[in-house]
């Protein structure tokens, strides 16, 4: 145990020395460059590239070449802080002697090849990471991981609608800034577009034609906030009305890795809500579970205020509905009070006291009694949710003819108890991960109402506070608060003191110490971490990282 504790303080320190790169107190006075005081070395010998795909695997880790990609053809071009290339070579002819540069910031960036505005089956990966030089000193990379730097766009018809459809007459053209693509009817393949900004606009031009029609039909929409690293799996649906109608409706699904995302203009995959029995009616949000709270933001309205998102809680049974009740309530009374003046807090939507057209400016059917399926479009009301802050509640209570029912509630948030939240780029935080070489762990912070205090706390049998206080470290610190902390966090990478208080968005990254607590061998440890805003609000989550 002693050697071990000795080992971690041995690399602990040697961390806290050098910041975010590993460093090795090569000097190289004697050797042939030491008339040049202010020279330091990079070794990219050992480095180790890998390529993280865009996929549907929710275990997905980083994987050394994607499906027809060879990392060792991948070019490596090192800049300095202005932007003068200093080196390039091929990844699998990288030096493997060190480069000297004088002191300063370094960007190695890697990628597969130039990227096109738009084009078929061409996905380019890229990574970057800066390196800080120090005279007289080495800096060895061991690490860096390629993305997919452009947009993966595919377009696809569900069956009913397709077997309509002249082939011959329907087209998707998807547009992004002066660059697009048409996509003919029977086109499988997968579009590659470049991203002009951080986040981008898909434009959408639809084209088609009923069998046995002369009668061509356009359709126009956009799909906004589109990142690079993304696969947007559009798709061409019919939408089925409560009144018995039928549309042509586009469904996107965006993939980010193991990271899950639905954009949504009408019906979507469904969750299904446990219900009381298993007769019971059925209620579900497409693509989204009941049981979370839903946070409404700003940003889910455009420039002229409307919301863009959907809110669609569809409701099936077996049998025909006999009552369809919905209660509302909120922990803010001027919520409810101007809910009221509308309609009743508590309505029987089968057997309604308020009229169609209230229900309908409301979102709620007008015909749910008797039906098997009926929809509630809450998205009607989201201009109301957004006016006053709080936690607002529906209570939605379906029953069949039979007596069966089941109740599900919708809660949506808005304002200032909205909560902070803390995600893990590429990962699922409520998941223990078992590290692999390469493995990052950068989190990615947000608090609407602004950080107060940001807490971390370490979890191990190995990094026990009497060993990490040895090193100058605790076993729980904070990075607002701990000020005689702040010095070995900062070479840590940890943002500290103005950094994180008053802040609504920030990066946190223990990337550095996977490395470190690789070294120390099979083990698991934890990191919990808790985020508190101006209102008191609390998040706390935990990363749990297991070593073999």
């Amino acid at each position: 145990m002693k050697s071990v504790v000795k080992m971690m303080g041995v690399a602990l320190v040697a961390l806290l020395s050098l910041g975010a790169c590993n460093k090795d107190k090569t000097n190289y006075v004697d050797g042939p460059d030491s008339a040049k005081d202010n020279v330091g070395y990079l070794v990219v010998g050992g480095m180790e590239a890998s390529i993280l795909e865009d996929t549907e695997n929710v275990e997905s880790s980083p994987v050394t070449r994607a499906e027809g990609v060879d990392i060792n053809t991948f070019d490596v071009v090192i800049t300095n802080k202005a932007g003068d290339v200093m080196a390039s070579f091929k990844y699998g002819e990288r030096p493997q002697e060190p480069i000297a540069l004088e002191s300063g910031v370094y960007t190695i960036a890697m990628s597969s090849a130039k990227m096109e505005g738009a084009a078929w089956e061409k996905p380019v990966y890229a990574g970057q990471k800066e390196v800080i030089i120090t005279r007289k000193q080495t800096t060895e990379v061991n690490d860096l991981v390629c993305k997919l730097a452009n947009i993966k766009v595919t377009v696809a018809y569900s069956a009913d609608l397709a077997e309509q459809l002249d082939g011959d007459y329907t087209k998707m053209t998807v547009e992004l800034a002066d660059s697009g693509l048409d996509y003919a009817f029977s086109e499988k393949r997968a579009g590659y577009f470049a991203p002009v900004a951080a986040e981008n606009t898909l434009k959408l031009t639809f084209n088609c034609r009923y069998k046995g029609e002369s009668k061509d039909i356009t359709m126009t929409n956009e799909i906004k906030g589109v990142k690079a690293a993304q696969w947007r799996k559009i798709n061409v649906v019919v939408q089925h009305a409560a009144d018995g109608t039928a549309t042509i409706g586009i469904v996107c699904d965006t993939w980010t890795y193991d990271e899950e995302v639905t954009f949504d203009t009408s019906a979507s995959l469904m969750e299904e809500v446990i219900p009381d029995d298993t007769d019971a009616p059925v209620i579900v949000w497409e693509g989204y579970d009941l049981n979370e709270t839903f946070e409404l933001t700003d940003d889910m309205f455009d420039a002229e205020g409307n919301f863009t998102s959907s809110i669609n809680l569809d409701v099936t049974a077996k049998a025909a509905i006999k009552s369809l009740v919905v209660k509302v309530s909120s922990d803010n009374a001027d919520f409810t009070k101007a809910y009221s003046e509308i309609m009743a807090l508590e309505e029987d939507l089968c057997a309604p006291k308020a009229s169609n057209t209230i229900l309908k400016m409301m979102g709620y059917p007008t015909d749910a009694k008797d039906a098997t399926t009926t929809r509630l479009k809450f998205a009607s009301q989201a201009e109301l949710l957004k006016s006053y802050e709080g936690t607002h509640s529906y209570e939605i209570t379906a029953t069949d003819v039979n007596g069966a029912h089941t109740t599900v509630t919708l809660r949506v948030q808005y304002g200032q108890n909205v909560a902070p939240r803390i995600v893990w780029t590429g990962y699922d935080i409520d998941k223990q991960q078992t590290y692999v070489a390469g493995m990052t762990c950068d989190l990615v912070v947000t608090a609407p109402l602004a950080i107060t205090d940001m807490r971390v706390k370490i979890i191990s049998a190995t990094l026990t506070p009497e060993e990490l206080a040895g090193v100058g470290l605790a076993g729980e610190f904070s990075l607002v608060n701990d000020t005689h902390f702040f010095e070995s966090l900062k070479n840590l990478g940890f943002p500290v003191g103005d950094e994180v208080a008053g802040k609504t968005e920030l990066e946190l990254s223990i990337t550095n110490f996977l490395g470190v607590l690789n070294m120390l061998g099979a083990g698991e440890h934890n990191f919990e971490i808790s985020v508190t805003d101006t209102e008191g609000n609390t998040t706390t989550k935990t990363v749990m990282m297991r070593f073999v």
